[in-house]
Parts: structure tokens; C-alpha cells; sequence
């Protein structure tokens, strides 16, 4: 049954939540919506009752937010997950559950999780420290160049580096619980999100083909969907069943593979929420993923996921060597873009690579997109005042 006079939680007030909100007004009744946030002055703020400060890593700080809300929705994975236990114990409603984020947001748990279940990933060893990366390393135990990914707090390319000697794992390895990864000869990078609404009806978005940042690791491009052959198909559906069948429950999966050089698909790790790799989905579907998100949460019908026209997603990243008061140098140029969407996210300060807004571009062909994307990169620069 639809509660249209709940509280809802939002743990953090960042831009997907943000843009979670906005999907949700054209449907919204009489609900509150209440943020948790260590930042009064979020993205979240004009659209909330009341913003809370707090840690989302806080047990005290997450319980005591919780027990004020009816619905609870992560932004991002780094939650207390004792605290989210204990809230579901009282009967609140928490998307993504607990038992998902607790294996989510543990880079080696994640990892143990696809070997448990059959799924492609790959091939990895774990370690406490960098004394034992050191010895591994002086005893032949590993190759170089790997990857080494710590267990917790990684996002947009954080806790993640490329080492290639002894020598780097003493200068630039982190020292803490991390996986260590074969490097392996990627060819593609795509994304799935899928999932299923309360009553246990299943959704899947297109598949969408992500471009990185070679230096940051952070997505650059998005397209709405991408061409594959049957074979590939059928490898990202398998993938897509074996996960869907392990976690049960209600909530949206964005599922990040790799393709390498022998045509083989790969998971390399898995988002419990919206995410980056759907933005697009804004212009580019019938429902974005924010509004699904929304209404898996809920307790609303799944919406039609299919695309409306082909789109591509470009992500405004801070500029190198600015950090202050943001100023959009070159706005004026991109609203004037025909069939060009700008999405500013209201974060007051920039920095080098932090995510401050995304330009989506809608057009008949994805080629057509491209050259847009390609005029907006030389138009638009995040830097400071």
C-alpha cells in the first residue's frame, strides 16, 4: 500500500540524490523528505523538510536519523551497516537492505561474493597491508602491473591505483585491506541496471557502453545503448540471472563489466542505487533510473525503460589546478545547443575532478551525439572564480 503522508530518509544529500528528488515531484503527494548529511548546504537542501548533519559512517548519527523516517534510500553504499540492521529491525524500509551493502561496500567480500556464485570477475588475491604486498611481490608471488583496490571507501576512482613494480607498491600502494586484481586487456566497459519493484517484477535499461578517464578512472561518456553480438548477449544475461537470483530483494543494481580481448565479459564490480552510467536515462528512457528508484522504494509499478531516442551523457568535471568558488566558463555557449541538457548539481565549490554537473545530449543517431559531445567539450570548463 502506497503511504502518501511518510517521512522519507535520504542518506547522503548528494546530486543522485538530488536528482532522485526531482524525478519524484511530478508524483509527489504529502510526503516529507528529511537528509542526512554532513553538509547543510548539500545539493538535496532545496528540495528537503529538513536536512540533518550527521556522518552516514556514524552508527548513532544513522540510527537516530532513521528512527524519524518511514523509508530510508542510500545515495551511495558507505553506510553503517549495524545501523541500517537495527532500523530494519524496527520495521523502517531501507533500499539498498543491509545484507546487500554490507557485501557491497567490501571490495573483498564483493569479490568473494561473484566467486561464490559463478560469476566472471577478474582474477584477484587479497591483502592486509603493504608489508604483504611488499612479500608477495620480493617472493615472485605476483605480476606486474596489477591493480590494487582497498576493501573500503572507493568511489569515482578513489582507493584504486595501477602499480607496476616493487618499487611503486613502496611509493604509491595504499596500506590497508585491499584486492589486488591481474590487469586484464579490456577491449569495452559497459553498464547494466536492472532490477525488481516490491512485488517482485523484474526491469532492465539497455545496455549502456561507459568511456573513462584514462588518469582519474572516472566515466567521461555514457551511451544510451551500444552494439554487441549474440554472444555477449548471452554472457550479460547469464551474469544478470546469477545476480538477480542471489540478491532477492526489492532495489536497482547497476552492474559495471568488462569485455577483454578474448570476448569475454567480466564483472568488476556492482552499485546497489542509481548511478553515474545512468544519466543519460534523464532525457534518454521513459522512466530514468532516479524515478525508478523511486518507485521501487515506494512500493509503486516499475516504468517502461525503454529508450526514447539515442543519447550520450558527458560528465562536467572540475578543472586541474582550480579549487574555489565553481564558475561555468562558456554556460552561455552550451544553452544555446540545440537538444542539449544541462544538469548542475548546485555544489558551491570546485576542485580537480569533482563531479559538478553532466551535459546529456539527445539526437537521431548516436553519431550525431558524438559530435555535439565533441563541440561541448571545447565550449564548457568547471573552474574556479
Amino acid at each position: 500500500m502506497i503511504n502518501p503522508n511518510q517521512t522519507i530518509g535520504f542518506i547522503t544529500g548528494g546530486q543522485l540524490g538530488q536528482m532522485m528528488i526531482q524525478s519524484f515531484l511530478p508524483f509527489r503527494q504529502n510526503e516529507k523528505i528529511y537528509i542526512l548529511d554532513e553538509n547543510e548546504d548539500c545539493p538535496c537542501r532545496p528540495y528537503s523538510n529538513k536536512v540533518f548533519i550527521g556522518s552516514s559512517k556514524n552508527f548513532e548519527d544513522v540510527l537516530s536519523f532513521g528512527k524519524q523516517c518511514d523509508t530510508i534510500i542510500l545515495e551511495f553504499e558507505h553506510v553503517n551497516v549495524e545501523a541500517l540492521k537495527a532500523l530494519e529491525n524496527m520495521g523502517k524500509k531501507v533500499f539498498c537492505q543491509s545484507k546487500y551493502i554490507a557485501i557491497i561496500q567490501n571490495k573483498g567480500k564483493q569479490k568473494k561474493f561473484y566467486t561464490e556464485n559463478n560469476i566472471p570477475t577478474s582474477p584477484y588475491r587479497t591483502i592486509r597491508n603493504k608489508n604483504e604486498f611488499i612479500l608477495l611481490a620480493q617472493e615472485n608471488k605476483i605480476s606486474f602491473p596489477l591493480m590494487q583496490k582497498t576493501f573500503h571507501d572507493g568511489y569515482d576512482g578513489g582507493g584504486v591505483t595501477k602499480i607496476h613494480s616493487l618499487t611503486e607498491i613502496e611509493t604509491k600502494a595504499f596500506d590497508t585491506e585491499s584486492i589486488l586484481e591481474d590487469c586484464i586487456n579490456i577491449t569495452r566497459e559497459f553498464s547494466l541496471i536492472c532490477g525488481r519493484d516490491q512485488l517482485g517484477n523484474e526491469f532492465q535499461y539497455p545496455l549502456i557502453e561507459q568511456f573513462f578517464h584514462e588518469k582519474t578512472h572516472i566515466v567521461d561518456c555514457i551511451t544510451s545503448h551500444c552494439e554487441i553480438d549474440s554472444d555477449i548477449e548471452s554472457q550479460i544475461e547469464s551474469i544478470k540471472t546469477k545476480i538477480l537470483s542471489a540478491f532477492t530483494g526489492a532495489g536497482l543494481w547497476a552492474i559495471e563489466l568488462f569485455l577483454d580481448t578474448n570476448g569475454t565479459v567480466l564483472v568488476n564490480e556492482i552499485a546497489p542505487r542509481v548511478h553515474n552510467s545512468g544519466h543519460q536515462s534523464i532525457e534518454g528512457n521513459y522512466c530514468s533510473q532516479f524515478e525508478q528508484y523511486m518507485r521501487i522504494a515506494l512500493g509503486y509499478s516499475i516504468g517502461n525503460t525503454a529508450e526514447i531516442k539515442p543519447s550520450i551523457t558527458w560528465n562536467l568535471l572540475g578543472e586541474e589546478n582550480f579549487i574555489g568558488p565553481v564558475y561555468y566558463n562558456g554556460i552561455e555557449e552550451v544553452m544555446k545547443q540545440k537538444n542539449v541538457s544541462l544538469h548542475l548539481y548546485g555544489k558551491k565549490t570546485t576542485k580537480p575532478h569533482r563531479k559538478m554537473g553532466h551535459c546529456t545530449v539527445t539526437g537521431d543517431t548516436l553519431e550525431e551525439c558524438w559530435k555535439t559531445i565533441h563541440t561541448l567539450k571545447n565550449t564548457i570548463k568547471v573552474i574556479a572564480q
